[in-house]
């Protein structure tokens, strides 16, 4: 009981930190430089787009600008590494890792990585430390992060521990914990991840993190999974950089089961920020997509293992 009620103070003062956090931001808009160019290429989703790669159930993004280059999340780590040689995407030349949350189908691939890697700076939010249970058939199974925080000395160049909007490299931005403020979106696996063994307190995935940044098209945002929720997310994107217009959402937005309602409301924000291309996948679900390629004939699309996309000029 005592753990019990540990773990419930602790969410909720997770969850209390955020506005505070929220208002100090509006307080100070960020200066965010226009990329010329950033290419990003798709390593992992649950689809192959050609018949060199090969897919599995995660996400992964290589993530390269003129200076530098940075893997958003690891998938689960059974394709990584071939898709990457396939891709001609010698990973021994990152920069940096930013990981969007804890689950294993965006961190799987991190130790295998860091061994072709070698040391290189690592952003995560703190909460991906944290002992999670997910529910299976009537048992709660253990999940945690594939290395823990005392595991990374010697592995990693530098921990960064992401719970603001925290500068990555020239350009590009973590956005932190993002606030939950719309009402009508949750993680979309409530009933299925708990922070206790006797699955009574869910867990609101605080660690949940997008990436973002400026080109001259606009701002684009990339997802793990948007546990957060994407319009939760792409409200603080904008309100970060004091913007009314987002170019493009790229990733996963955990939009498997959402209710009509949030769909509705979904489809409005993504036209309230006029959002040119909706390139969503991984765990947005097919039904999903479909309402939302129908929603927005032309600007969506489906980014498979495999996909290179180019914002800006190189």
């Amino acid at each position: 009981m005592k753990q019990y009620w540990t773990l419930s103070l602790l969410t909720l003062i997770f969850v209390i930190s955020v506005p505070a956090h929220s208002q100090q931001l509006s307080e100070r808009k960020l200066e965010l430089n226009v990329l010329p160019f950033v290419n990003i290429t798709v390593l992992v989703d649950n689809k192959a787009g050609s018949d060199s790669v090969s897919g599995e159930w995660g996400l992964s993004f290589f993530v390269e600008t003129a200076q530098n280059r940075i893997l958003f999340d690891t998938g689960a780590g059974k394709v990584l590494l071939g898709n990457a040689r396939a891709l001609n995407v010698d990973l021994s030349k990152i920069d940096a890792v930013v990981i969007s949350h804890a689950h294993g189908d965006h961190t799987g691939g991190l130790d295998q990585l860091l061994q072709v890697s070698g040391p290189v700076d690592l952003y995560i939010h703190p909460g991906a430390f944290m002992m999670r249970y997910w529910k299976e058939n009537t048992r709660a199974i253990k999940d945690s992060m594939p290395l823990s925080r005392e595991q990374l000395p010697g592995r990693v160049r530098k921990l960064v521990e992401t719970r603001t909007q925290t500068l990555i490299a020239e350009g590009l931005m973590v956005t932190g914990q993002i606030p939950r403020i719309s009402g009508f979106e949750d993680t979309g696996v409530r009933e299925f991840v708990f922070l206790d063994e006797y699955m009574k307190i869910s867990d609101p995935i605080l660690d949940d993190q997008a990436m973002f940044f400026r080109v001259p098209e606009g701002v684009v945002i990339l997802l793990g999974c948007a546990h957060a929720g994407l319009v939760n997310t792409m409200q603080y994107v904008s309100e970060l950089l004091d913007e009314d217009r987002i170019y493009a959402v790229v990733g996963g937005t955990h939009l498997l089961g959402a209710s009509p309602e949030r769909m509705r409301k979904t489809v409005e924000a993504l036209h309230k920020f006029n959002v040119q291309k909706i390139m969503l996948s991984h765990c947005t679900g097919v039904k999903a997509y479909d309402e939302l390629a129908e929603a927005f004939p032309g600007r969506s699309s489906w980014p498979a293992a495999g996909t290179r996309i180019q914002f800006g000029r190189q």
